[in-house]
């Protein structure tokens, strides 16, 4: 146990204490242990206790935070000398393209009013996002639509007759090589749609075995047949070794996914519609080939998406 000696003390002050130990019936050493303990008391930091709707307005404005914060990282305007974090001057931004107050907005964030079930649907359909994301955080913050073999939703909305523009951006190197993600964008909103493709075929020189090719051939002659009237525009994406696919899409918004210092315009879709092989992906399969290349675009009076592929 430490030892404490006061020297100097003032008499009056001793006077004090004595009389304090006899009235508690304790030692004088006794005494001064105690009045040291209890003036000493650890600090407790004591967080206002939250009930369940401030804590649940407290998560959705951090969200938002980070939704804004990733759509100006991601340069969603598109603009040179961007700033990579919401300030004022993005808020009102924001604000005045979903027309509420710049003001409001920042009580949402803050976590001083609740974000509302029409407010989060205006966000979603403005900046691409998820809603029940922004209201419960499940999820990711952007959605994306796994293509797999149900893709003819993805290029061709039913009840949408908009002539989209596509953009197929393949991985082409790392562990997630041969992986494919697709764009779909609005020609009038510039609104965007994200799908991937990562199991059901590869478009990489390891191939993807008979039950994937299988999936390749009929994926690339729904296109050519299908998706003619269609813009259609082919990518590189060359990552570090390190990339983890996973933590990105969804992660940012599409428009990150134009970005050309992380892309490439590439050929290889127009490669492969005319019956070439981009890099060895159809080796053992070039039958595949031959019958892509032998069918015609599925609109022949339409050269949209053979002059959108070549440039």
């Amino acid at each position: 146990m430490a030892k404490i000696q006061a020297r100097n003390v003032d008499d009056a002050l001793f006077k004090r204490i004595e009389q304090s130990a006899m009235k508690n019936e304790r030692s004088l050493e006794g005494e001064i242990r105690t009045a040291l303990r209890e003036y000493y008391q650890p600090v407790v930091s004591q967080e206002p206790l939250m009930s369940e709707r401030e804590r649940w307005q407290h998560e959705t404005g951090k969200r938002l935070k980070w939704l804004f914060d990733r759509l100006i990282e991601d340069n969603y305007y598109r603009m040179s000398g961007r700033a990579h974090k919401v300030g004022v001057p993005e808020i009102v931004q924001l604000a005045r393209q979903l027309d509420m107050s710049p003001g409001l907005m920042m009580d949402i964030m803050e976590g001083r009013l609740e974000l509302t079930f029409e407010l989060a649907d205006a966000m979603a359909e403005n900046f691409d996002a998820d809603a029940g994301w922004l209201l419960d955080g499940r999820e990711t913050p952007f959605p994306v639509m796994n293509l797999g073999m149900g893709y003819h939703g993805f290029f061709l909305p039913v009840g949408d007759d908009a002539r989209y523009a596509f953009e197929f951006i393949r991985i082409s190197r790392g562990r997630h090589e041969g992986a494919l993600i697709c764009l779909r964008i609005h020609p009038e909103t510039g609104r965007m749609a994200l799908g991937k493709v990562t199991e059901e075929f590869s478009l990489g020189k390891d191939g993807s075995g008979g039950t994937g090719h299988g999936k390749l051939l009929d994926f690339i002659l729904f296109l050519k047949e299908s998706c003619a009237h269609r813009s259609m525009n082919a990518f590189d994406w060359e990552v570090d070794d390190g990339f983890d696919f996973w933590s990105v899409v969804g992660q940012h918004h599409p428009v990150y996914f134009q970005d050309f210092r992380r892309r490439a315009t590439s050929g290889w879709l127009q490669q492969v519609f005319t019956g070439k092989d981009p890099d060895g992906w159809f080796t053992g399969w070039e039958g595949d080939l031959k019958e892509i290349q032998d069918t015609p675009f599925g609109n022949e009076s339409n050269k949209v998406a053979g002059q959108a592929v070549s440039e």
